[in-house]
């Protein structure tokens, strides 16, 4: 582990010497980010066993992120801090971002993150997100913390395994950073081959990936594959329009690891998941789309849930849902050249549970903007049998709730 770091570094140091000669006849670009995302949410009737404390609870974050760049000649210089200040009332389990799902998790190889406070119910914690050099050449290199995204597909990914958003995430304004090197490299007019390594504090969790991205007949075509967390994986995602429809999805397989992980259906080897979805513009100001999701990961059972959250790809923080097979229903219109409604469903078609999450986004001036948005969950809800608890419906356990996400950028 140590050797990884001391080449990390043996990469980003001299790159950014080299590119921060000549400060004054550089081009800079700094600015700033408030972010604030209120949720209220309200447990469903539970029984006692698995009940919070209290059935209401609140979060509140604020969050301040400063960034700067600069760009010489083929060389530019990244950096972005952020600090975010979190408030948890009394029984929040819930994750960060506003979303009712699992948190997700990011690679580091270096801790740079800091807990100025770290109370029951308030923590401040603040992070280097951004800190790279990008060289561009015949080869295009970039190192050091970074934004990595993989895949096409719209509000649920199966190939953004390595700092993946959990589905409906409000706060996804930015992505988390990770300590990378990339390599790019261009293939004619419209393609472009990359190799990305990724590192990890525990070296097994490292992701060393290669992508293909091309566009075939206003198609988007991406091929990526390799490792992360010691698991291999391999896959394809489009993503293009054809007359008044899009179409876009991801179909991937996974390398099992029985040892962390149970077999709930498909091939004990290799866990296959694929998405795919089609959107419908009515109009130029209104959109409707719906998906299928299958992931052999998921459970085909309500009464394994239990064990699926004990499982790797969930404790891991790369896959959020549990069952099986969902369907997807998206809704988008303008309702005002200031003002967007959007309407996001998913369907767990095993237990035939729901949740519903509305948004009205009004653009408040040219700067900022704020989003008014429920969290609405369906399902039969767990009963206790004996000293047993029986679930039976994943998104009826689920809290429903309402809140406000607004951002302002100086």
């Amino acid at each position: 582990m140590n050797s990884m770091r001391r080449a990390f570094t043996g990469i980003l140091v001299p790159l950014i010497v080299c590119s921060t000669m000549g400060w004054a006849s550089s081009e800079w670009n700094n600015g700033l980010a408030l972010r604030e995302n209120t949720l209220l949410m309200k447990w469903p009737s539970l029984p006692a066993l698995l009940a919070p404390s209290t059935r209401s609870f609140g979060i509140s974050e604020t969050s301040l992120r400063g960034w700067t760049g600069v760009k010489k000649g083929s060389f530019k210089v990244s950096a972005a801090v952020e600090s975010r200040e979190t408030f948890f009332s009394p029984g929040g389990a819930f994750t960060e971002g506003g979303s009712v799902f699992g948190a997700g998790s990011s690679l580091e190889l270096f801790n740079w993150t800091g807990f100025p406070i770290q109370e029951t119910s308030v923590t401040l914690r603040t992070r280097i997100e951004n800190l790279s050099v990008t060289w561009n050449g015949p080869l295009d290199i970039q190192a050091g913390r970074q934004p990595v995204t993989l895949g096409t597909s719209h509000f649920i990914s199966i190939l953004d395994v390595i700092a993946p958003f959990a589905p409906g995430n409000m706060d996804a304004t930015y992505k988390p950073g990770v300590d990378a090197v990339r390599i790019r490299r261009s293939m004619g007019s419209a393609g472009e081959a990359e190799i990305i390594g990724v590192g990890a504090e525990n070296w097994k969790n490292s992701a060393l990936l290669g992508r293909l991205r091309s566009s075939m007949q206003g198609m988007d075509i991406e091929a990526a594959g390799g490792k992360f967390r010691d698991r291999g994986f391999g896959g394809i995602g489009w993503d293009g329009e054809v007359k008044s429809a899009g179409f876009w999805g991801e179909i991937a397989l996974f390398e099992r690891k029985s040892a962390y992980e149970k077999l709930y259906g498909g091939w004990e080897k290799a866990a296959f998941s694929g998405i795919t979805g089609i959107d419908f513009f009515f109009s130029h100001n209104t959109r409707i789309g719906a998906a299928f999701l299958h992931q052999d990961f998921g459970v085909r059972r309500p009464s394994d849930l239990i064990s699926f959250y004990k499982s790797a790809p969930y404790r891991e923080g790369w896959l959020f849902l549990g069952s099986a097979r969902y369907g997807l229903l998206t809704f988008h219109r303008q309702l005002h050249p200031l003002m967007n409604f959007d309407l996001a469903g998913i369907v767990n078609l095993i237990d035939n549970s729901t949740l519903c999450q509305p948004r009205l986004t009004l653009n408040v001036s040219n700067n900022s903007d704020v989003s008014f948005y429920g969290w609405i969950s369906t399902g039969e809800k767990p009963r206790v049998n004996g000293f047993t608890v029986d679930i039976r419906s994943e998104f009826g356990m689920m809290p429903s709730g309402a809140g406000l996400y607004a951002r302002w950028f100086f």
